[in-house]
């Protein structure tokens, strides 16, 4: 009402205030319920808006500011369904973009539609990004929900023009024009829904555009990409992608839900079929960007990848992608797991670093390798001496242990549930669980006896020289059993790289990587790796350096115990230091014991 009035409000009386609600909203579409249901609250309010409005310095910010409260005010709708800014920046700036490349939109006027009349937060940053010179427009749906009032309420505040899309009780609607359809599920007019629910509201958008509308439409992944969908819901997904209208299918970072920051969202990009292409011949272009960060920068690059993608056959042809990939229809339909999954094929050709107009990556350490063997002198490794430089760059790409696992280049195998009685044997088989990978025990404290290993856990695995032993929780650690022969307990769990085709696997150089991971989720983790004519002497080098680091901790931990016994000793009376000539008798030669000292 004080956007619409653009004057104070405080002065007036509850009839007048009432007068002004059914001329701002004659249907009461948005706001006159509300009014009417201050009561005797409303003169107040009304003089409690005019203080927030000018403390504020617009009825927009205003507005924005309450809105801001809602995850202190308990508004559960509104709170849980709120996005981060990179969320909607990337959701706005690609609805603009597909606007703006519409053909058969109005160069001047873009339009946006919300469906579901609650999408406020996606649909006011869309209107928002729209450049200063141009005449945006929005299109929200009829429906009576708290969460389609409040977005009328807010496009009235920042003075945004809008019209009514009206929606039958079956969901059907029809948008006339060249509209680019703007959707998050689940919204607040509906903050819980099931797989089946986003599905069937995301098919009836679908089915309802013609070949000149566009949808972005952003819900969580576990719905849009991931795999073990029940099977009504993996039938209505499969459903919208036989329809060719599924352009795009990018799986997106965590951390974009704020309420839910484990939460993955994923976005689904749609536009018209391709009537020319056969069925057998149609593609979706699909990426996962899991692992990347939404920088500004990023946002940009990926825009212009599904912009691209509502192109012809020739158009993608011509683009250079930098994160999506056509993958054919039909095996996206044909498989049982991820749709973005065999987005990251695994690279096993080395590929050579051109040297030739930029400093390639990692040019600095061999000069840094010369200076740290100069200062460890005569400590300094054996294999490492005879490391040099090379005159022909190859690497191999980092890859995600999901990757490299569906490819077959390592084998993930479970722990065995074991009782905590039956590892207190003197002799049997080293245990290695969660506690040896924390530190909390020793490998070799714990150990099981194999008769009752055979008896009791007859499914039990034993490490192979070289396994990779890892666990997620209570954050991701890893150790390599170099000498094999161990029970894993669970939840701890193997990585077997595969002998004849390890990738570049690295076992030393892959517990390092899990140990460095931040997420639980292991199978996207990113792990480095060596070329193969690399993978021998590295692993020998390293092996060195560990042999080196265990003798010198070894050093310490008698240094320490020598430090133990000379106190104590000399506390006691037992030992003396008056036979060092050097400190007989002077009270100025009394050193200060180390921190820690017993």
């Amino acid at each position: 009402m004080r956007a619409t009035a653009d004057e104070p409000i405080g002065s007036l009386d509850r009839a007048q205030l009432l007068d002004l609600a059914d001329e701002v909203d004659p249907d009461d579409t948005s706001l006159q319920t509300e009014v009417v249901a201050l009561g005797d609250e409303l003169v107040a309010m009304a003089r409690f808006v005019d203080v927030l409005v000018d403390g504020a310095y617009g009825a927009a910010a205003a507005f924005e500011s309450l809105l801001g409260e809602r995850f202190r005010d308990g508004h559960r709708a509104l709170s849980r369904t709120a996005l981060e800014p990179e969320a909607t920046a990337l959701v706005s700036e690609l609805a603009v973009e597909l606007a703006r490349s519409n053909p058969a939109a109005h160069p001047n006027q873009p339009l946006f539609v919300d469906p579901t009349g609650a999408c406020g937060d996606l649909l006011l940053a869309v209107l928002k990004s729209v450049d200063e010179s141009l005449d945006p427009a929005a299109v929200t749906a009829n429906t009576n929900g708290a969460g389609a009032r409040l977005l009328r309420r807010r496009l009235v505040a920042h003075q945004l023009p809008h019209a009514s899309l009206a929606v039958a009780r079956t969901g059907e609607f029809a948008a006339s024009g060249a509209p680019v359809h703007v959707v998050q599920f689940p919204h607040p007019e509906s903050p819980v829904m099931s797989p089946e629910q986003v599905l069937a509201e995301i098919d009836n958008i679908v089915l309802q555009m013609d070949d000149a509308q566009r949808a972005v439409i952003l819900a969580p992944a576990s719905v849009l990409t991931d795999a073990k969908l029940d099977a009504e819901a993996d039938q209505l997904r499969s459903q919208i992608l036989r329809s060719g209208k599924l352009r795009a299918i990018i799986r997106l970072p965590r951390g974009l839900v704020t309420s839910t920051p484990r939460q993955a969202l994923a976005l689904w990009v749609c536009g018209p079929a391709h009537a020319s292409v056969a069925r057998a011949d149609k593609w979706t272009m699909v990426a996962d960007l899991g692992d990347e960060s939404l920088s500004a920068g990023m946002r940009t690059d990926l825009v212009s990848d599904l912009t691209a993608a509502m192109g012809s056959e020739q158009s993608i042809r011509a683009h250079a992608f930098r994160f999506a990939r056509p993958v054919s229809t039909g095996a996206l339909l044909a498989s049982s797991g991820s749709l973005v999954a065999s987005t990251k094929p695994v690279v096993t050709v080395p590929r050579v670093i051109s040297t030739q107009h930029r400093r390639p990556e990692g040019a600095e350490f061999p000069a840094r390798l010369d200076a740290l063997i100069a200062a460890l002198g005569d400590h300094a490794p054996e294999p490492l001496r005879h490391v040099a430089p090379t005159s022909s760059p190859l690497s191999l790409p980092a890859a995600t242990l999901g990757s490299l696992a569906g490819s077959r280049h390592v084998r993930c195998l479970p722990g065995a549930r074991l009782t905590s009685a039956d590892l207190q044997a003197e002799t049997g088989y080293p245990v290695i669980g969660v506690d040896e990978l924390t530190g909390q025990a020793e490998v070799g404290a714990r150990r099981i006896d194999r008769l009752a290993l055979a008896a009791e856990y007859p499914a039990a695995r034993l490490t192979e020289p070289g396994d990779v032993v890892f666990c997620t929780s209570p954050h991701p650690k890893a150790l390599v059993d170099t000498a094999g022969f161990s029970v894993v307990s669970y939840p701890a769990r193997i990585l077997r790289i595969n002998p004849s085709d390890p990738a570049g696997l690295v076992p030393a150089l892959l517990a390092s990587d899990i140990t460095a991971q931040q997420s639980r989720e292991w199978k996207r983790w990113r792990v480095r790796r060596v070329v193969p004519a690399e993978r021998a002497g590295l692993t020998q080098a390293l092996q060195s350096v560990a042999t080196e680091r265990a003798t010198l901790a070894e050093q310490l931990r008698t240094l320490d115990d020598l430090t133990s016994v000379l106190v104590g000793g000399v506390v006691a009376g037992t030992l003396t230091t008056q036979n060092n000539p050097i400190t007989t008798g002077t009270d100025a030669a009394i050193i200060a014991l180390p921190e820690g000292t017993n």
